[in-house]
């Protein structure tokens, strides 16, 4: 609320062109992604939650990444960034995303065969089953061809999971780009709150990701 103008006035020195949508009301992160995204104008969609911090050349090695194949999905490696001192500490990047049946996501140690195809050329990229969510690079119309975010489900919480199982499902693949680095202030606790509670909208969300895509196994 208090950056309004400082923050308009900010923007108006980026050497980028850079527009700022502001909504009437509290609308959530999904359905804030799909205003942004049905507003942009470029070829690519690159999300990034606000609390993270860009190295040098962490874009154009996502870029590449889609340039190479339309349908593939890219994220860059997560550093840390201290929510005490903001200080920038470097992540191990041989980890891919997945989750558990309670459907948390969780980073797990690369695979063997992974890491075997990779030995010559640590600076490939390698394939994930799913994503953290909040850092990562599409082609436009490809989100939209697979059906862009749900929808119906509300604040956050989930759509991680949800996006992750749309693009393996819908003939798309993920993948996470090691030369792109990105840091993240993981915080200790949510400063926001959830209409309800965060439990009622969290497992709300998990819920529909599971009988939308899990089949059998919801």
């Amino acid at each position: 609320e208090f950056l309004k103008k400082p923050l308009d006035d900010y923007i108006r020195t980026l050497p980028v062109k850079t527009t700022i949508l502001r909504s009437p009301e509290r609308i959530g992160l999904i359905k804030a992604r799909l205003k942004g995204a049905h507003a942009a104008k470029g070829e690519v969609l690159t999300f990034l939650d606000a609390h993270c911090e860009c190295t040098i050349g962490w874009l154009e090695s996502l870029l590449s990444v889609i340039k190479n194949d339309r349908k593939t999905v890219v994220c860059p490696v997560i550093d840390i960034i201290s929510d005490d001192t903001f200080a920038y500490v470097k992540s191990f990047e041989l980890h891919w995303g997945a989750f558990n049946w309670n459907l948390q996501f969780r980073w797990y140690t690369l695979g063997g065969k992974e890491m075997k195809l990779r030995k010559n050329d640590a600076t490939q990229p390698f394939n994930s089953p799913t994503m953290a969510g909040g850092l990562f690079a599409m082609d436009k119309k490809f989100f939209f061809e697979i059906g862009a975010y749900d929808e119906n489900m509300n604040v956050w919480g989930g759509e991680n999971l949800e996006m992750s199982f749309r693009v393996w499902q819908c003939g798309g693949k993920i993948q996470i780009a090691p030369c792109s680095r990105v840091g993240h202030i993981f915080r200790k606790s949510s400063p926001y709150s959830f209409p309800g509670g965060i439990n009622k909208t969290l497992f709300s969300n998990l819920a529909r990701v599971a009988m939308v895509w899990m089949d059998e196994w919801a």
